[in-house]
């Protein structure tokens, strides 16, 4: 499972041993929460397929998806998953994190 931020959110995330993944709300009619893809970086047009901004896709945290996470409503459900609360990623489920190069 992947989740793309920007370089404050990234600095602020991997700063700590357990990630936590704040949860907001999101602009139009999406639930509360924080958001996740199985979209990897090398994606065509990934940030239209996310519709979120290019900025939000400059560094990445990949980690083991437990099954846990609600899909998304409607047909990007398939690839996009949320929390509705605060989401930690504990050390052992940690695979990867740093710059996209996107």
């Amino acid at each position: 499972m992947f989740h793309y931020t920007d370089r404050d959110s990234y600095n602020a995330i991997s700063s700590q041993r357990v990630w936590c993944f704040k949860a907001s709300q999101p602009p139009g009619d999406h639930p509360f929460g924080a958001y996740f893809t199985t979209l990897p970086s090398d994606t065509p047009n990934l940030a239209k397929r996310l519709r979120i901004p290019r900025s939000k896709l400059a560094y990445f945290f990949e980690f083991l998806d437990i099954g846990d996470l609600t899909p998304l409503p409607g047909g990007r459900g398939e690839y996009i998953f949320y929390s509705p609360e605060d989401y930690l990623a504990e050390p052992d489920r940690q695979i990867a994190h740093g710059a996209t190069g996107l």
